[in-house]
């Protein structure tokens, strides 16, 4: 076999991108630079105009034009929604700051070395926008949820939209195909078009998946690549940036993929693995040392870069003063967001082939989108160690709920039904587990049936999650030992029924489990689902005992569980103690709630006040009430029974009685 037929060699091709994908960031690290530029410099090494190794490797242009899709996907598919509304005004204003500064800049510069107004407005928009290359190494150091992050990624959407916009209407102009106006109204149509995929049809078929033929994790990832790919088909057929679709596409799927699920796990690793390093060593192969020496090249590129760098500090910086952001918060932004890279580039290539410029300004582009990749990569691994991660006063109660199994399957898919409403506000996830307190051969053979029962039933469910076999001396231990190595936030238990003659005499688990463990638990007492929970009304049972300091740690409990749960197109039902008097003691509640008043006593009220089938969601910190709780549930409403601080309750008794193994031990 002759050199160039083992170079045109596909397994050749893949052995020299393995090696400089595993190899390049090692030694660019002992280099003491980031890892992403030895992948950066690893493709210049092998590209065409260097020592052209590959030289008809199309397959790495090919998976390195989906890396760059797939690195928008992972941004919108790990963004914490919450932090990201939490922060808008943030990202919308550091948006167009970082879009409009670096754009006007970049237009005036043009104009200055000679180039015509048209151009220039083009040449000026490619620096309006950003791609998160840095994203990667940001999620390492824990800030997805930092504010400043948070309000990058966001901000990366409005600025490729307004970069879309001008490319569109600039094109249209000198093409003669449609008017200026025109052309806005099809970019319109077309993010409408594109919305409606994304956050739309794309969930709903993947929910529907998830609960029915895709019951295998490999299966539900060739989904997500699916759902990606059709995002930039879709967004190419409405004439959008494929950029804009895969970050859409990954918010609508954000809460069907947990961030701490399996799934996401996989889907991170493949694109850390081969797509994300792929696309940056594709973008090494287009650097050209020869065109950095060409004085015309150099002279547009040092006007370009310094547009570029000046007016994404500008807007970094004024940010930083309008929302009093820290100094390294500040530079995390202007390094994440002076990044340019495959969007770029393909503007540059369209203004060429209308022949608004030459190749000279191409050449010029390429060394600015070199300059940029290398700033990002530097910046970001020296900014990012310097941002202190957000810390919050609590965890959120829906980011890991550990959940013990239960035998019966019907109550089990109740319960873990109740328990994807309760971690999607967060994003969160589900951890199921069966504990164990003897080894024998017939415990165990039933303990590993219950646990493919459970994984079942959460694979029916369209949850991602595996299972966990815990063998300890009891099963409040085994409770505790599980939560504290998961690092959950809520323990989820489900009660059986009404206790009986041995737990009256004997004691139970669920005192028990509550007396050894710090972590807030929920109770759920479910009748069986009559109608879809989406037209289940929602109560919040709240009395003035429980704002006494002692019990207020359980009534704020309750009502994030309840403001969890909570749909908006209908009311939370609260009483009989006021709204206005829970939300004065600095709890907080959803906008749209409904004052039942009544009897103080919780089963009277209940009666009066809610209907069967309602889901009625209450603190409990004693055992004065165990009767009214058990009545309530004999009526027909469901309970959802809350403790916020477990380690002051007594170990006498709790609300709802838990018979011994029944709701927590497969034996």
């Amino acid at each position: 076999m002759s050199w160039s037929e083992l170079q045109a060699d596909p397994t050749f091709g893949f052995t020299v991108v393995g090696l400089i994908v595993v190899f390049g960031p090692l030694i660019a690290q002992r280099l003491r630079l980031p890892g992403l530029l030895g992948l950066l410099i690893g493709g210049a090494l092998i590209g065409p105009n260097m020592t052209d190794l590959l030289p008809s490797f199309r397959t790495l242009e090919s998976i390195g034009s989906i890396g760059v899709l797939y690195l928008i996907f992972l941004a919108g598919l790990q963004l914490d929604i919450e932090s990201f509304v939490q922060f808008r005004r943030i990202s919308a204003g550091f948006g167009l700051l970082t879009a409009f500064i670096p754009m006007g800049l970049g237009a005036v510069v043009a104009l200055a070395l000679g180039i015509d107004f048209t151009a220039a407005l083009l040449i000026g928009s490619f620096w309006a926008s950003f791609t998160l290359i840095a994203y990667p190494t940001i999620t390492q150091y824990g800030l997805s949820r930092n504010r400043a992050v948070a309000a990058t990624v966001g901000a990366s959407t409005i600025t490729d939209m307004i970069s879309l916009i001008v490319l569109a209407l600039i094109v249209g102009a000198e093409t003669g195909d449609a008017s200026g106006i025109r052309l806005v109204v099809e970019i319109g149509l077309g993010l409408v078009v594109l919305s409606v995929w994304c956050f739309l049809v794309v969930p709903w078929v993947a929910r529907w998946f998830f609960t029915g033929l895709g019951q295998e994790r490999s299966l539900r990832f060739m989904f997500l690549l699916i759902a990606l790919t059709s995002a930039g088909v879709v967004s190419i057929l409405a004439g959008v940036e494929p950029l804009i679709g895969a970050f859409f596409v990954g918010v609508g799927l954000n809460q069907v993929v947990p961030n701490a699920s399996p799934l996401m796990t996989l889907t991170d690793f493949y694109g850390n693995t081969m797509f994300i390093p792929a696309f940056l060593v594709s973008v090494g192969l287009l650097f050209d040392p020869e065109v950095m020496f060409v004085w015309s090249t150099i002279r547009l590129a040092i006007g370009f870069s310094v547009a570029l760098l000046v007016g994404k500090g500008i807007a970094a910086w004024l940010t930083g003063r309008i929302f009093r952001l820290h100094a390294a918060e500040v530079g995390l932004m202007f390094s994440v967001s002076v990044a340019q890279a495959a969007a770029t580039l393909a503007a540059t290539v369209i203004g060429r082939d209308i022949d608004l410029y030459g190749d000279d300004v191409v050449n010029a582009v390429m060394v600015v989108v070199a300059v940029s990749l290398i700033i990002t990569s530097v910046g970001s691994s020296r900014f990012a160690p310097q941002v202190v991660p957000p810390e919050e006063d609590h965890r959120r109660v829906g980011e890991a709920v550990l959940l013990p199994a239960i035998r019966d399957a019907d109550r089990l898919r109740n319960v873990v039904e109740l328990a994807g409403r309760l971690t999607a506000p967060a994003g969160g996830s589900i951890q199921p587990l069966v504990v164990v307190t003897a080894t024998d051969t017939e415990s165990l053979a039933q303990a590993r049936a219950q646990q493919a029962v459970v994984d079942q039933v959460l694979s029916q469910a369209g949850v991602d999650a595996d299972t966990e076999l815990r063998i300890d001396r009891s099963v409040s231990s085994g409770l505790n030992s599980a939560a504290i190595q998961a690092n959950s936030s809520l323990l989820l238990l489900t009660w059986p029924g009404p206790e009986d003659l041995r737990s009256r005499l004997f004691g139970n688990d669920l005192s028990e489990i509550i007396a050894a463990t710090s972590l807030p638990i929920c109770i759920a007492a479910l009748h069986p689902a009559t109608e879809p929970s989406s037209r289940q009304r929602l109560v919040l049972l709240a009395r003035h005992s429980n704002l006494v300091p002692g019990q207020l740690p359980g009534l704020r409990l309750a009502a994030e569980i309840a403001s969890n749960l909570h749909r908006r197109d209908q009311p939370l039902v609260v009483g009989p103690l006021a709204p206005t008097t829970i939300t004065a003691n600095g709890l907080e509640l959803p906008e749209h709630v409904e004052h039942r008043d009544g009897p103080d006593d919780i089963a009277a009220w209940a009666l009066e006040c809610t209907n069967p089938g309602d889901l009625i969601v209450l603190p409990f910190n004693d055992t004065a009430f165990r009767a009214g709780a058990v009545s309530i549930f004999e009526s027909g409403r469901s309970i959802l029974a809350v403790n916020g601080n477990p380690e002051s309750q007594s170990r006498l008794g709790t609300t709802l009685t838990l018979p011994i193994g029944a709701a927590t031990s497969p034996a």
